[in-house]
């Protein structure tokens, strides 16, 4: 079961990150221009705001209704895609699809997390973090080696693993609801959420004032119902918990600052290195957010989570600060090790902490809570960084990331001690076994 659970993360991190590359070949056969930059900014948009419906679903329906609808609407993305005859229907395709992924990564994490002690979690995470690593590494690479075939291929290749990712978790899923009584699902925290995360980043990507006031009020308004009922989309005992919110936080804040670097070091690599391959820039970012966030989850175990959520935020400081300095091509590769190391620190260490400090029936929508903040951090980074290159140069946007991240601390003061971290640990596991 473990590695189909793990094949369905990798499928939404690979599919994420195969079509890069194949935008300007995709953009010359449609005639698409600036338009083809949505295949990306679709997907990512709609897998971020489905994230909390998926882990809510889970919890009210069982893993193993969630699991097979993500994955149907996943492959029905998949094909609308491969056989789309114009951009629209190609966007249309990429926007159903990232419906999917928003299901595939965190009810799988919520999958592994509810069989599991608190060390057995940190140990599997492991495999979960190495794949997701390898695929985020993978897909630009095998996206390039398709520019020469065909872009249809960069999903015509998802299917069979879609397939295999079902043969592999056929029998194995409960559908056993994890609350004690399936409740009715929130409709207007879903309605509330989707539009408020919607606006928010269609008014940051389009410097839209009135979407970014309105993206607010709605996200107030759905806080405001959320902690007036128990069973909401994020229940009130989520944001109710300071461990939680405090330990999101961080995540967000440090997927804000690793996916604007991810984004613009590459562009900022083609003008201090125009002879090499601009994607070099990156891997030290990728490797060590992988082969960190290997054994993270253990060390977390012995150390706390707040030491290295303290750490990474400092690092993500450094990494910024240096692109303030200079954008030549050695800082840029110092820039990359230290918000490489500052996600591999603390993302996993966060999700597990959250997973920990979650009652037992809440840990899907706890678990989908973190990847959101994270995924939703990550859009926004992007976004707020190239209106700020656009506007004011190297200088102004990576002195305002070194401003976001500096934010880190305070969260990450916030986190529990290492001895109230064990008693939440125990108590995890004390509840599994009940």
């Amino acid at each position: 079961m473990l590695v189909g659970v793990i094949l369905t993360g990798l499928l939404s991190v690979l599919d994420s990150t195969l079509v890069v590359p194949l935008l300007a070949t995709i953009g010359d056969e449609f005639s698409a221009g600036s338009a083809v930059s949505w295949l990306i900014a679709g997907y990512l948009l709609t897998s971020t705001v489905s994230i909390p419906l998926w882990g809510r679903w889970m919890d009210l329906r069982g893993e193993r209704n969630a699991m097979w609808v993500a994955l149907l609407v996943f492959a029905i993305g998949t094909f609308i895609a491969m056989l789309a005859t114009s951009l629209p229907l190609l966007i249309l395709g990429r926007l159903v699809q990232g419906v999917g992924a928003g299901g595939l990564v965190p009810v799988g994490q919520a999958i592994v997390a509810g069989r599991c002690t608190g060390e057995e979690r940190a140990r599997l995470q492991v495999y979960y973090n190495v794949a997701y690593g390898t695929a985020a590494g993978l897909g630009p690479l095998i996206g390039g080696a398709l520019i020469g075939v065909s872009w249809r291929w960069a999903f015509a290749v998802i299917l069979p693993m879609i397939v295999l990712a079902g043969l592999l978790l056929w029998g194995k899923l409960s559908n056993r609801p994890r609350e004690s009584e399936a409740r009715r699902f929130d409709a207007l925290g879903s309605i509330l959420m989707t539009s408020g995360l919607t606006l928010l980043l269609l008014g940051i990507e389009r410097s839209w004032p009135m979407s970014l006031v309105a993206g607010a009020l709605a996200l107030l308004a759905f806080v405001w119902h959320a902690l007036r009922r128990r069973d909401g989309l994020i229940p009130a005992s989520l944001l109710r918990s300071r461990t939680i919110v405090a330990a999101a936080s961080v995540a967000l804040i440090i997927g804000f600052v690793q996916f604007a670097m991810l984004t613009f070091l590459p562009r900022l690599a083609q003008d201090a290195a125009p002879g090499l391959n601009s994607g070099i820039v990156v891997v030290p970012l990728t490797l060590l957010w992988m082969l960190l966030g290997a054994f993270t989850g253990m060390l977390a175990l012995r150390t706390g989570t707040k030491p290295l959520a303290l750490l990474s935020a400092l690092l993500a400081i450094g990494a910024s600060v240096t692109l303030v300095v200079s954008s030549a091509y050695p800082s840029l590769l110092l820039s990359s090790v230290l918000v490489g190391a500052a996600a591999g620190l603390i993302l996993i260490p966060a999700l597990l902490l959250i997973q920990h400090a979650a009652p037992r029936n809440d840990v899907g929508a706890a678990t989908s809570f973190m990847i959101l903040m994270r995924n939703f951090g990550g859009a926004a980074g992007a976004a707020v960084v190239a209106v700020l290159l656009e506007d004011g140069g190297v200088t102004m946007a990576f002195g305002v990331l070194a401003i976001v991240a500096a934010a880190a601390l305070l969260p990450a003061l916030l986190l529990p001690s290492r001895s109230v971290e064990k008693q939440l640990i125990a108590a995890a596991t004390r509840a599994r076994h009940s």
